[in-house]
This record gives structure tokens, sequence and C-alpha cells, in this order.
């Protein structure tokens, strides 16, 4: 097979992984498929410079604090891991064959992840006003945007605010990239996308492509980048006391009817706990729900409210992998973040709004877990090793 055919086999492993997961989380598995058939063709000399890069090992001393933590709690999620494993499968793939993808698979992916992320959240708008899924053909009255299938890209919403960031992102600046894009594609892509995400009603999704808002200029302008910011701290300053002190705000959800911030603060409460008892590794992936109920009555926390992780990824690390576990994913996450902000390349300009979007949504939840959200994250991570071209 020729270095082209690879490249093709790549982009086509891309639009499986990435694009089409957007629309529907089931077609992943086609692109995780196509990357390990990928992995084969890869030679041993990128493997070893890829490995050799601290953010890879990194992110395999993360899954690695993961496995530590099951089989020392003898059971724990495992399925998860297949999101985690991949990428550092297409790693050098990317390495070795990224910088060979034409301009026309470029175009092709961008457009379709656009275009379908759009179509989606039209479809959940439709469902949500008619009560009538019209991709499904049945009825649903579920209250909110779930776009185009459950589990689908308006899942919460976090994939649509990271494509609505990374979107806006290229309107912005829209001179370096419209070799990639039509205008009028992220304009109308953008309204679809805004409009959904706010019937989506995830207060943190929104908030969270909000919070991404200065990064678009942190290249380009310092000026606006730190005015920005820093209104962006006294804002989410007032936010958090007046989520903190149940104030009535009847705004938007921020009224004291809203369930949703103590829920949140309880799980938070439950997952301290929890790091406490295990405090080296943690109770295993995934393994929260099974003892929030028992902490819950034996500290008395209120409101009782259970769920399968506590809502905030660092918390989740904390209390599933213990500080091995949280050492490991501040080492990734927060070099990961370092790597954008310390180095500039043009794809740069929109990845790092994109990333800082999802850095802030796992503030209120754990979108690690949710697969079109890995396949957008480790897509943008693959793209950090791709070469330029000689």
């Amino acid at each position: 097979m020729t270095e082209t055919k690879k490249a093709n086999l790549l982009a086509w492993a891309i639009f499986f992984y990435l694009t089409m997961t957007i629309f529907y989380k089931a077609f992943a598995g086609i692109g995780m498929l196509l990357f390990v058939v990928l992995a084969f063709y890869v030679s041993k000399d990128s493997y070893k410079v890829v490995l050799k890069n601290k953010l890879q090992i990194f992110f395999i001393l993360f899954i690695g604090s993961i496995l530590i933590s099951n089989i020392y709690n003898g059971g724990g999620n495992y399925s998860k891991l297949k999101y985690y494993i991949i990428p550092i499968l297409f790693s050098a793939a990317f390495f070795q064959f990224g910088h060979l993808i034409t301009l026309k698979w470029k175009r092709r992916i961008l457009f379709w992840t656009l275009t379908l992320s759009a179509i989606s959240s039209f479809i959940g708008l439709v469902t949500l006003f008619s009560k009538f899924n019209i991709l499904k053909f049945e009825v649903d009255h579920y209250p909110r945007n779930q776009g185009a299938l459950m589990g689908g890209s308006m899942y919460y919403s976090y994939p649509i605010a990271i494509i609505s960031s990374l979107t806006l992102s290229l309107i912005v600046h829209y001179k370096r990239f419209k070799s990639y894009i039509d205008f009028k594609v992220l304009l109308i892509t953008l309204i679809i996308n805004l409009i959904g995400l706010y019937y989506a009603y995830t207060r943190g999704s929104l908030l969270a492509f909000i919070a991404s808002l200065p990064f678009i200029f942190y290249y380009t302008n310092k000026k606006i980048f730190t005015a920005s910011f820093l209104l962006g701290l006294l804002l989410a300053g007032s936010l958090t006391y007046v989520i903190f002190n149940k104030i009535d705000l009847n705004f938007y959800r921020f009224n004291q009817k809203e369930s949703s911030d103590s829920y949140r603060i309880s799980l938070f409460k439950t997952a301290f706990h929890l790091y406490k008892e295990k405090p080296l590794l943690g109770y295993g992936l995934r393994n929260y729900g099974n003892e929030c109920e028992r902490i819950q009555e034996q500290h008395d926390i209120k409101p009782r409210h259970c769920a399968e992780h506590s809502h905030n990824q660092l918390l989740d690390a904390m209390s599933m992998m213990g500080t091995i576990g949280l050492i490991t994913y501040l080492l990734f996450f927060g070099y990961w973040l370092l790597t954008y902000l310390l180095n500039f390349n043009l794809i740069n300009l929109i990845a790092l709004p994109s990333f800082i979007t999802y850095l802030t949504i796992t503030i209120t939840d754990t979108p690690l877990y949710i697969g079109p959200v890995t396949s957008i994250l480790f897509v943008m991570y693959g793209m950090l090793f791709i070469r330029k071209k000689a």
C-alpha cells in the first residue's frame, strides 16, 4: 500500500470516528476499526518518536492509573478504556501520514463535521417542538433538544458547544482558513447549533462556549484576550456566588426551583469523601455509583442524589483513581493545555478555544465518558502529532 493510500485510510478513519460520530455515536466503531488496521502500517520508528513525546507518556500513565486502580479494587469499568487506548495507536499514524492528507480530504471532513452537527441540532429542535423525531419516525416527549438521535451530537449538547467554539474561531480567523471551508457554511452552522445549544437547556455547555470566547483572540490580539478573560473571571465568580448561596435570579434556570446545582454539590461532596477513604488508588473507574448511597447516608449529605460519576472530571479522577490518578490526570490535561498556550501554529487558532470549551465542561460534568465528545477530543489530540510537510 502506497503512502498516499495510507494517508487516505487515515482520512477515512477520521471521517467515521469524528464526522459521522457527531451525527450518531455508533459510527465510532467503524473509525476505531480503521485506526486499528492502519496501526499495522505504521513504522516502528514512528512509534518510537511518538512514544518519546511527553504528552504521550503522560497519557499512557493516565490510562495505567485507571488499570491499576481497577485491578486493585477487583473491579471497575473496562469498556470505556477503548476510547483511550485507540488514541495511543493512532498518534503514530497521525505523525507518519497526517501531513499527507490532501486539502480535498480536509475540506470534506470539516464540511461534513459542521454540516451533520447542524442537521442533528435541527432535527433535535423539530423533535423538541413537534414531539416527533423525523429521523426515527417516532414520538419523543423528551423535554430538551437531543439532536438527531439519542446519544447523537446533542447528548447534553457538549459536542455542539465544542463545535460552536470551533466554528466561531473559523469565522473570526476566516482569512486564514478560507481555502478549507465556505463562509456561508460556517455562518449557517453556527446559527443552527447555537439555537440548538440554547434549547438543550444544559447551562454547563452554554457557559463553556462563552468561556472559550476570549481564547479565540489568544494568539492574535492580547488586549482583547486579556480584557475578555478578566471579565469572564468576574462573571464566573459572580455565578459561583449565586449558585452556592442559592440566590434566585429568576433567569434562565438560575432560580431556587432549580435542583441541578444542589444535586451537583452533593455529588461533589460524595466524591471528596470517597477520595478520603481510598486516597491512593481510589475506587476504580465508574465505581462511584456503587458507593454513592452509602457515603451520603454515612455523612448525611443532602439532598440525596446519586449518579454514575461526580459530574466533575477532576473529582472523578480523585475518587476513582486516587492521588495517583489525580497526578496523572493533571499531568496529561495540564501539559496538553500548555502545549497550546506555549506554541503557535495555524490549527491552534481553532483547537485552543475548543479545548477550553472541553475543560470548562469538565467542571460540571465528566464528558470523557461520552462517545461523541471523546471523538472530537482525541482527533484534536492526534493532530498535535502531525508533522509539517518537508
